[in-house]
């Protein structure tokens, strides 16, 4: 491909590693078509997970074969979809970079409602959607939507399985018409509702409350999303000490709508979680592919709050406000993923931890954002002729016990699907809601919910959303630089 090699240079340890550059250089043998199907190649080359394991990422192709492989591919999503290790269900590739980073800090166009989605019958592919919640200050507030309100068509058109992608999640406005369900009977309504997707920027703490249940102080806390985030983190830190404050005797962690995020932010939850973890305590740790295997490393509990400047270089830190407490309830769902699942098996070992909902995602896999510069970094020269870029799979998440076979999701303890009691869908924080009416029943010894008949209706999974990852942040990725070397 070029004269000119790419060494990558772990600035950690010296260690060198031979790559295929995305520097200029000169080209011999077929030339080269597509800039970003080199950009693609090399950085899966030296970071993806499973790169031993793809023939067509081996270090043995040489600069004549690898440019003729690369023109064979029309476009960067081909290539990289052929890049990928068979059992890869979560890496992905983007063609503007700066959408990305919004959604990764909860800012993206949204209609400003989380869906799910039901079969109405497994004879039939129709499909009905529910509202999960909705995000203050949204569309679908403004509108008038709330928890539990139902829909089958949109734009006057029936949901099914082959069309409820492109009519929900790749349109920007439309029309839904509203219905009801009664003893498992759905009605049309004739109300419709227009919603126009806007920019919002989603707080991750939905609820933080202190419930008082039979005389027991039981905290509550909402959290739909693992950001990377000074402000957000110092929410979190006070919604802990206002835990504290009123002498809570229980904590419900609610997870089921948190497909992932800041691997850095599920640290900082989980040392608030087990306050009595220090520093020499090890919450899980992070495994690389063989090219990076030296930087494999535990990943320790965190006694108190870093704080970033803009460049993500640590400031200061905010006193850690922790909870005191030997057990955990935790609120599940198939939506609950990757940095949510590392909390769970992170605490297992240290905490009495009681799942209550339905199996999570199981992904016990991090990820990091790959751009087109010198070092594959945000910060390197970045190319300005494009805004691809990666979110590859490079590392496998284990707990301080060495704990990974979570593949298929964590089973709850008591199972419990919100789906079956859609006829009446309370809202979330109240203590009659089915999952955390289930949590609080346990605390107090006291059942609190009359458990349904099955609704027969099947959870449709959702197309996984771009947070429903773990994000490596800066300081759990090995910083290095580029070095151009003479063949």
């Amino acid at each position: 491909m070029r004269v000119v090699k790419l060494i990558v240079v772990l600035v950690i340890s010296g260690i060198w590693l031979n790559g295929c550059g995305n520097g200029n250089g000169l080209t011999i043998g077929e030339p080269l078509e597509n800039e970003v199907n080199e950009f693609v190649w090399s950085a899966m080359n030296v970071f993806y997970y499973w790169q031993a394991d793809v023939p067509n990422l081996s270090d043995s192709k040489n600069d004549f074969s690898l440019n003729s492989f690369l023109n064979s591919y029309s476009t960067p999503e081909s290539l990289f979809d052929d890049l990928l290790y068979e059992d890869d269900r979560f890496s992905w590739i983007v063609n503007d970079y700066e959408e990305l980073e919004a959604s990764f800090q909860g800012v993206s166009k949204s209609f400003g409602y989380d869906l799910g989605l039901v079969r109405i019958s497994s004879e039939s592919d129709d499909l009905m959607a529910y509202i999960k919640y909705v995000v203050p200050g949204g569309p679908a507030e403004d509108a008038g939507l709330k928890r539990g309100d139902i829909f089958t068509q949109v734009n006057g058109a029936q949901l099914t399985v082959d069309n409820y992608i492109s009519t929900l999640f790749q349109s920007t406005s439309y029309t839904l018409t509203l219905a009801t369900i009664q003893d498992n009977t759905i009605s049309q309504t004739d109300q419709e509702v227009s919603l126009t997707a806007e920019e919002l920027s989603e707080n991750p703490i939905l609820l933080s409350e202190v419930l008082e249940v039979d005389g027991v102080k039981v905290g509550y806390l909402m959290y739909n999303q693992f950001i990377n985030n000074n402000a957000y983190h110092e929410e979190l830190n006070n919604a802990i000490g206002s835990f504290n404050s009123a002498g809570i005797s229980d904590i419900v962690l609610d997870l089921r709508y948190n497909g992932g995020g800041s691997l850095l932010t599920s640290r900082i939850l989980a040392s608030m979680l087990y306050g009595n973890a220090s520093s020499n305590d090890v919450l899980g740790s992070i495994i690389y592919n063989n090219k990076l295997a030296e930087f494999n490393n535990d990943l320790s509990f965190l006694t108190s709050v870093p704080v970033f400047d803009s460049g993500g270089e640590q400031t200061s830190s905010l006193q850690m406000n922790r909870l005191n407490l030997n057990r955990i309830f935790i609120l599940t769902s198939g939506s609950s993923a990757s940095a949510s699942e590392f909390i769970i098996a992170g605490l297992q070992p240290y905490m009495d931890v009681t799942l209550i909902g339905t199996t999570t995602v199981g992904k016990n896999v991090g990820s990091v954002t790959l751009y087109d510069s010198d070092d594959y970094l945000k910060s390197g020269a970045l190319n300005p002729n494009h805004k691809y870029a990666i979110q590859p799979i490079i590392s496998q998440l284990a707990n301080s016990v060495g704990f990974t076979d979570y593949i298929d999701g964590f089973d709850p303890d008591i199972e419990v699907n919100e789906v079956d009691y859609l006829e009446d869908l309370k809202p979330l924080g109240d203590p009659s809601e089915p999952l955390l009416a289930e949590a609080l029943g346990v605390i107090t010894g006291v059942a609190r919910i009359e458990r349904p008949r099955d609704s027969g209706m099947e959870v449709i999974r959702i197309a996984p959303k771009q947070t429903e990852t773990i994000l490596l942040d800066d300081e759990n990725v090995p910083k290095f630089i580029n070095s151009l070397m003479l063949d």
